[in-house]
């Protein structure tokens, strides 16, 4: 009777986690139930809004084409997963951990980076440049114990983006999601790239984590000035900078690594200059390095002083290559920056 009695409430048990399952699977398909029906929603709007005005029309229907087309990506259901290889992609509070917590060093791919993967230069700071995208080939392909690969996390549900930016993202990811996905490795664990944006304060006090009580050194761009006007680095034990050029500083990448290369390895190294930034975290993780590929995290801040969001927004003495015209830089004369530079590669 008692064995009887264990093999019913194993059978229970059993039941329990098979219907807790399938209310996750139903929750899922709700979930993308609500998001196929708000897209239908929209596309039903920018129709009725057609009207002789062939610019307008043949917008909506850019529009229309790219929320279709990346439809299956935003509603996907995990059962189809590995037909629709959406990457699996650490959330931000993980990535940061890694980095603190476990001393990762962390090199990051966006846009700029693929672009010039496939022969494409993107952005005013770095031109298209074979060899720089063969060792960024190299690095993505990489798989060094001590060294994160950060991804940005658009590749399925933009629920959480507004209308505007899950357009713009749609815009980009239906034409470019065939290359990341061949340069992808499937089922890899890979970290989440905005650790360089903000937006609220919840986000700076989380980001501030990576440098808190640091020795720093700060491998930037000339016209870069990482913290220069605000608080963001003022949690760091002390901060040192190698200044760079501010547009296609791969062309000096040899005597950049080399300076690098002759810090001290307690040393956090913070390094903002580009796509060449991605190259120089993983050869110096190899070399026992703690270095960060932290981007627009200053530029972020400066936006979120300014807007409390993340609203670009125009930085006069910072080179600010996401507003027009922000490679016009004003001069700025400040002695605890000038103090803290240890080596002008700029020139």
């Amino acid at each position: 009777m008692e064995d009887k009695n264990e093999a019913y409430l194993a059978q229970i048990a059993e039941l329990r986690a098979e219907n807790a399952a399938l209310h996750g699977e139903v929750d899922s398909l709700q979930a993308s139930f609500q998001t196929l029906c708000t897209t239908l929603n929209e596309v039903v709007r920018l129709v009725s809004q057609m009207n002789g005005d062939v610019r307008d029309n043949t917008h909506n229907n850019t529009v229309l084409y790219n929320r279709l087309c990346n439809l299956p990506y935003e509603i996907l259901d995990k059962r189809f997963a590995e037909k629709y290889e959406i990457p699996r992609i650490m959330t931000l509070e993980e990535t940061i951990d890694e980095i603190v917590l476990h001393k990762k060093s962390i090199a990051r791919f966006g846009d700029g980076e693929f672009g010039i993967m496939f022969g494409v230069s993107r952005w005013r700071f770095q031109r298209e440049d074979a060899k720089l995208a063969e060792r960024l080939r190299e690095v993505i392909a990489s798989n060094e114990e001590n060294l994160l690969i950060g991804l940005n996390d658009f590749y399925g549900d933009l629920s959480h983006r507004t209308e505007a930016d899950a357009d713009g993202i749609r815009a980009y990811i239906v034409k470019a999601r065939a290359q990341h996905m061949e340069l992808l490795q499937k089922g890899r664990l890979y970290a989440h790239a905005c650790i360089s944006r903000t937006g609220s304060l919840e986000k700076v006090q989380n980001q501030k984590r990576i440098w808190e009580g640091r020795d720093c050194v700060f491998v930037e761009g000339d016209k870069t000035r990482m913290g220069v006007g605000n608080d963001l680095f003022d949690n760091a034990k002390s901060i040192q900078r190698i200044l760079c050029p501010s547009e296609s500083a791969f062309d000096n990448y040899d005597a950049i690594l080399e300076a690098c290369k002759k810090l001290p390895k307690d040393k956090t190294i913070l390094i903002a200059l580009g796509p060449t930034a991605s190259v120089l975290a993983y050869d110096l993780a190899k070399a026992g390095y703690h270095a960060i590929d932290i981007g627009h995290a200053d530029l972020a801040y400066e936006w979120f002083l300014r807007s409390g969001s993340s609203k670009k927004a125009a930085v006069h003495h910072k080179y600010n290559n996401e507003y027009p015209e922000g490679y016009i830089v004003e001069d700025i004369h400040d002695e605890k920056y000038e103090s803290e530079i240890i080596a002008d590669l700029s020139r």
